[in-house]
Protein backbone atom coordinates (compact mmCIF):
# COMPACT_ATOMS: atom_id res chain seq x y z
CA UNK A 1 0.00 0.00 0.00
CA UNK A 2 1.09 3.32 -0.88
CA UNK A 3 1.78 6.14 1.91
CA UNK A 4 -1.09 8.06 0.44
CA UNK A 5 -3.07 5.28 0.27
CA UNK A 6 -2.59 4.97 3.99
CA UNK A 7 -2.99 8.06 5.04
CA UNK A 8 -6.30 8.50 3.45
CA UNK A 9 -7.45 4.77 4.78
CA UNK A 10 -6.78 6.82 8.50
CA UNK A 11 -7.35 10.37 8.01
CA UNK A 12 -10.29 10.42 10.57
CA UNK A 13 -7.27 9.04 13.14
CA UNK A 14 -5.64 12.33 12.27
CA UNK A 15 -5.71 15.55 14.74
CA UNK A 16 -7.96 18.17 13.36
CA UNK A 17 -5.10 20.55 12.04
CA UNK A 18 -3.25 17.56 10.90
CA UNK A 19 -6.17 16.62 8.78
CA UNK A 20 -7.01 20.13 7.61
CA UNK A 21 -2.55 20.08 6.74
CA UNK A 22 -2.84 17.29 4.89
CA UNK A 23 -5.84 17.82 3.14
CA UNK A 24 -4.48 21.22 1.66
CA UNK A 25 -1.42 19.75 0.59
CA UNK A 26 -3.31 16.95 -1.40
CA UNK A 27 -5.85 19.55 -2.56
CA UNK A 28 -3.20 22.15 -4.11
CA UNK A 29 -0.74 19.71 -5.38
CA UNK A 30 -2.17 16.95 -6.82
CA UNK A 31 -5.43 19.28 -7.73
CA UNK A 32 -7.59 17.03 -5.91
CA UNK A 33 -11.34 17.94 -4.87
CA UNK A 34 -12.01 15.02 -2.07
CA UNK A 35 -10.92 16.98 0.42
CA UNK A 36 -13.35 19.97 -0.51
CA UNK A 37 -16.20 19.12 1.28
CA UNK A 38 -13.85 18.57 4.62
CA UNK A 39 -12.22 21.88 4.36
CA UNK A 40 -15.32 23.52 3.49
CA UNK A 41 -17.10 22.45 7.03
CA UNK A 42 -13.91 23.63 8.86
CA UNK A 43 -12.99 26.74 7.73
CA UNK A 44 -11.01 28.72 10.66
CA UNK A 45 -11.93 31.08 13.17
CA UNK A 46 -12.19 35.05 11.94
CA UNK A 47 -11.24 35.93 15.31
CA UNK A 48 -7.48 37.56 14.02
CA UNK A 49 -6.72 39.46 17.25
CA UNK A 50 -6.95 35.94 19.34
CA UNK A 51 -4.81 34.73 16.90
CA UNK A 52 -2.44 38.15 16.86
CA UNK A 53 -2.62 38.08 20.93
CA UNK A 54 -0.64 34.46 21.22
CA UNK A 55 2.76 35.21 21.85
CA UNK A 56 3.40 31.84 23.48
CA UNK A 57 6.62 30.98 21.53
CA UNK A 58 7.37 28.17 24.11
CA UNK A 59 7.16 25.37 22.65
CA UNK A 60 9.04 26.28 19.22
CA UNK A 61 12.37 24.45 18.59
CA UNK A 62 15.87 25.65 19.30
CA UNK A 63 14.59 27.79 21.74
CA UNK A 64 16.89 29.12 23.63
CA UNK A 65 18.76 30.61 20.61
CA UNK A 66 15.64 32.33 19.54
CA UNK A 67 14.31 33.81 22.87
CA UNK A 68 16.17 36.84 22.57
CA UNK A 69 15.03 37.72 19.15
CA UNK A 70 11.12 36.43 19.91
CA UNK A 71 11.99 39.01 23.28
CA UNK A 72 13.33 41.78 20.81
CA UNK A 73 9.89 41.76 18.05
CA UNK A 74 7.70 40.36 21.15
CA UNK A 75 4.56 40.40 18.34
CA UNK A 76 6.05 38.24 15.72
CA UNK A 77 5.54 34.73 16.91
CA UNK A 78 1.71 35.43 16.96
CA UNK A 79 1.63 37.75 13.55
CA UNK A 80 2.82 34.89 12.10
CA UNK A 81 0.28 32.56 12.98
CA UNK A 82 -2.12 36.01 12.19
CA UNK A 83 -0.77 35.91 8.58
CA UNK A 84 -1.05 32.19 7.83
CA UNK A 85 -4.35 32.32 8.81
CA UNK A 86 -5.18 35.56 6.79
CA UNK A 87 -3.39 33.82 3.95
CA UNK A 88 -5.45 30.76 4.27
CA UNK A 89 -9.00 32.36 4.73
CA UNK A 90 -8.25 34.39 1.17
CA UNK A 91 -6.95 30.77 -0.57
CA UNK A 92 -9.52 28.20 0.72
CA UNK A 93 -12.56 30.39 1.56
CA UNK A 94 -12.52 33.80 -0.58
CA UNK A 95 -12.87 35.49 2.78
CA UNK A 96 -10.72 38.56 2.63
CA UNK A 97 -9.84 40.01 5.84
CA UNK A 98 -6.70 42.32 5.65
CA UNK A 99 -8.47 45.25 6.32
CA UNK A 100 -9.96 43.64 9.13
CA UNK A 101 -6.24 43.00 10.23
CA UNK A 102 -4.69 46.45 9.64
CA UNK A 103 -7.43 47.64 12.22
CA UNK A 104 -5.75 46.24 14.66
CA UNK A 105 -2.13 46.13 13.01
CA UNK A 106 -1.34 49.32 11.10
CA UNK A 107 0.30 48.79 7.40
CA UNK A 108 2.71 51.03 8.85
CA UNK A 109 3.62 48.88 11.87
CA UNK A 110 3.84 45.81 9.53
CA UNK A 111 6.32 47.38 7.09
CA UNK A 112 8.59 48.59 9.90
CA UNK A 113 8.93 45.11 10.81
CA UNK A 114 9.28 43.56 7.61
CA UNK A 115 12.15 46.18 7.21
CA UNK A 116 13.77 45.93 10.46
CA UNK A 117 14.25 42.30 10.35
CA UNK A 118 15.30 42.15 6.35
CA UNK A 119 18.07 44.33 8.03
CA UNK A 120 18.78 42.15 10.86
CA UNK A 121 20.68 39.47 9.67
CA UNK A 122 21.48 37.34 12.75
CA UNK A 123 17.62 37.67 13.82
CA UNK A 124 16.41 36.57 9.81
CA UNK A 125 18.89 33.68 10.65
CA UNK A 126 18.25 32.60 13.68
CA UNK A 127 14.39 32.54 13.78
CA UNK A 128 14.58 30.85 10.20
CA UNK A 129 11.02 30.25 9.05
CA UNK A 130 9.28 32.44 11.69
CA UNK A 131 11.14 35.57 10.13
CA UNK A 132 10.74 34.06 6.57
CA UNK A 133 6.78 33.13 6.91
CA UNK A 134 6.20 36.90 8.32
CA UNK A 135 8.04 38.93 5.49
CA UNK A 136 6.75 36.29 2.47
CA UNK A 137 3.27 36.53 3.93
CA UNK A 138 3.27 40.13 3.97
CA UNK A 139 4.82 40.29 0.52
CA UNK A 140 2.29 38.17 -0.31
CA UNK A 141 -0.23 40.02 1.00
CA UNK A 142 0.22 43.34 1.27
CA UNK A 143 3.27 43.55 -1.09
CA UNK A 144 1.63 46.43 -3.68
CA UNK A 145 0.81 48.53 -0.75
CA UNK A 146 3.64 48.83 0.94
CA UNK A 147 6.93 50.94 0.13
CA UNK A 148 9.72 48.64 -1.35
CA UNK A 149 8.10 45.69 -0.13
CA UNK A 150 7.07 43.61 -3.34
CA UNK A 151 10.99 43.35 -4.51
CA UNK A 152 11.89 41.94 -0.88
CA UNK A 153 12.14 38.66 -1.93
CA UNK A 154 15.79 39.44 -3.88
CA UNK A 155 16.92 40.54 -0.29
CA UNK A 156 15.20 37.90 1.52
CA UNK A 157 17.20 34.98 -0.86
CA UNK A 158 20.87 37.06 -0.65
CA UNK A 159 20.31 37.67 3.46
CA UNK A 160 20.12 33.22 3.12
CA UNK A 161 22.52 33.57 -0.09
CA UNK A 162 25.09 34.51 2.66
CA UNK A 163 24.73 31.80 5.09
CA UNK A 164 23.92 28.62 3.51
CA UNK A 165 27.81 27.90 3.37
CA UNK A 166 27.11 27.61 6.96
CA UNK A 167 23.90 25.95 8.68
CA UNK A 168 22.75 22.87 7.59
CA UNK A 169 19.99 23.63 10.56
CA UNK A 170 18.29 26.03 8.28
CA UNK A 171 17.55 24.67 4.96
CA UNK A 172 13.64 25.19 6.17
CA UNK A 173 14.12 28.81 5.90
CA UNK A 174 15.63 28.47 2.39
CA UNK A 175 12.91 26.30 1.25
CA UNK A 176 10.46 28.15 3.46
CA UNK A 177 11.18 31.22 0.65
CA UNK A 178 10.11 28.78 -2.34
CA UNK A 179 6.91 27.85 -0.50
CA UNK A 180 6.24 31.73 0.36
CA UNK A 181 6.99 32.48 -3.59
CA UNK A 182 4.19 29.34 -4.42
CA UNK A 183 1.61 31.21 -1.85
CA UNK A 184 2.10 27.74 -0.71
CA UNK A 185 1.37 25.41 -3.60
CA UNK A 186 -1.00 27.56 -5.10
CA UNK A 187 0.54 29.49 -7.65
CA UNK A 188 3.60 28.50 -10.27
CA UNK A 189 6.73 29.52 -9.54
CA UNK A 190 7.46 32.08 -12.71
CA UNK A 191 9.35 35.01 -14.07
CA UNK A 192 12.00 36.37 -11.21
CA UNK A 193 10.80 34.77 -8.91
CA UNK A 194 11.95 31.21 -10.32
CA UNK A 195 14.98 32.52 -10.93
CA UNK A 196 15.35 33.91 -7.41
CA UNK A 197 14.39 30.20 -6.12
CA UNK A 198 16.75 28.57 -8.90
CA UNK A 199 19.92 30.60 -6.59
CA UNK A 200 18.28 29.26 -3.43
CA UNK A 201 18.49 25.91 -4.88
CA UNK A 202 21.82 25.95 -6.21
CA UNK A 203 23.10 26.64 -2.89
CA UNK A 204 20.79 24.34 -1.28
CA UNK A 205 21.73 21.06 -2.84
CA UNK A 206 25.89 21.19 -1.83
CA UNK A 207 24.49 21.38 1.72
CA UNK A 208 22.57 18.28 1.43
CA UNK A 209 25.07 16.24 0.27
CA UNK A 210 27.51 17.34 2.61
CA UNK A 211 25.76 17.43 5.65
CA UNK A 212 23.10 14.77 4.29
CA UNK A 213 22.97 11.97 7.46
CA UNK A 214 22.65 15.19 9.70
CA UNK A 215 19.47 16.44 7.69
CA UNK A 216 16.66 15.37 9.19
CA UNK A 217 14.02 13.44 6.43
CA UNK A 218 11.30 15.99 6.56
CA UNK A 219 13.83 18.89 5.34
CA UNK A 220 15.48 16.69 2.35
CA UNK A 221 11.44 15.62 1.13
CA UNK A 222 10.83 19.66 1.59
CA UNK A 223 14.01 20.38 -0.73
CA UNK A 224 12.56 17.52 -3.47
CA UNK A 225 8.81 19.51 -3.61
CA UNK A 226 10.82 22.42 -3.88
CA UNK A 227 12.70 21.02 -6.56
CA UNK A 228 9.67 19.69 -8.35
CA UNK A 229 8.36 23.10 -8.42
CA UNK A 230 11.55 25.39 -9.31
CA UNK A 231 11.79 22.18 -12.57
CA UNK A 232 14.82 20.61 -11.28
CA UNK A 233 16.19 17.05 -10.81
CA UNK A 234 19.18 16.49 -9.42
CA UNK A 235 19.36 12.49 -9.73
CA UNK A 236 22.21 11.68 -8.08
CA UNK A 237 20.48 13.72 -4.56
CA UNK A 238 16.76 12.10 -5.55
CA UNK A 239 17.38 8.32 -5.38
CA UNK A 240 19.75 8.59 -2.88
CA UNK A 241 16.75 10.28 -0.61
CA UNK A 242 14.57 7.54 -2.41
CA UNK A 243 16.59 4.61 -0.89
CA UNK A 244 16.89 6.51 2.52
CA UNK A 245 12.70 6.38 2.64
CA UNK A 246 12.41 3.15 1.56
CA UNK A 247 14.54 2.24 4.11
CA UNK A 248 12.72 3.86 6.36
CA UNK A 249 9.50 2.10 5.27
CA UNK A 250 10.69 -1.36 5.53
CA UNK A 251 8.85 -1.91 8.99
CA UNK A 252 6.65 0.81 8.85
CA UNK A 253 3.62 1.37 6.61
CA UNK A 254 4.71 5.09 6.23
CA UNK A 255 8.26 6.88 6.60
CA UNK A 256 9.86 7.31 10.33
CA UNK A 257 13.32 9.44 10.62
CA UNK A 258 15.08 7.62 13.54
CA UNK A 259 16.48 10.82 14.13
CA UNK A 260 13.68 12.07 15.44
CA UNK A 261 11.94 10.70 18.85
CA UNK A 262 9.21 8.36 18.77
CA UNK A 263 6.35 11.31 19.15
CA UNK A 264 7.56 12.66 15.38
CA UNK A 265 7.26 8.98 13.93
CA UNK A 266 3.80 8.33 15.11
CA UNK A 267 0.91 8.51 12.38
CA UNK A 268 0.04 12.21 13.72
CA UNK A 269 3.88 13.05 13.86
CA UNK A 270 5.23 12.31 11.24
CA UNK A 271 2.41 13.86 8.62
CA UNK A 272 4.25 16.35 7.57
CA UNK A 273 7.22 14.27 6.58
CA UNK A 274 4.74 11.94 4.81
CA UNK A 275 2.81 14.70 2.87
CA UNK A 276 6.20 16.08 1.41
CA UNK A 277 6.68 12.27 0.71
CA UNK A 278 3.76 11.50 -1.26
CA UNK A 279 4.41 14.92 -3.18
CA UNK A 280 7.58 14.53 -3.77
CA UNK A 281 6.30 11.55 -6.75
CA UNK A 282 8.39 8.86 -4.19
CA UNK A 283 5.38 7.49 -2.87
CA UNK A 284 4.80 4.79 -5.38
Amino acid sequence: MSVRDYYLEHFDELPLEKQKHFATRIKYWFKDSRFDDFLAANEPSHDLAAVLANNDYSGVNNLEARRPFFEKYPELYGLEACLFRINRLLIEYDVDLREDFLKIFSLDKLADLCHKLLHDYEAMITLSTYAVNVVGLSINLFGDRIYGLDNRYDRLTRIYAQSLQQKADYIYAYTHIILCMSDYYTKEITGHYLQLAEIIMDHTEPIIKDYYNDISLDMKLEYLVCAEMTHRRNEELRQKIDAECRAARENSPYVIDTRKSEKYNTLSGAEHRNVLYIMSGLDY
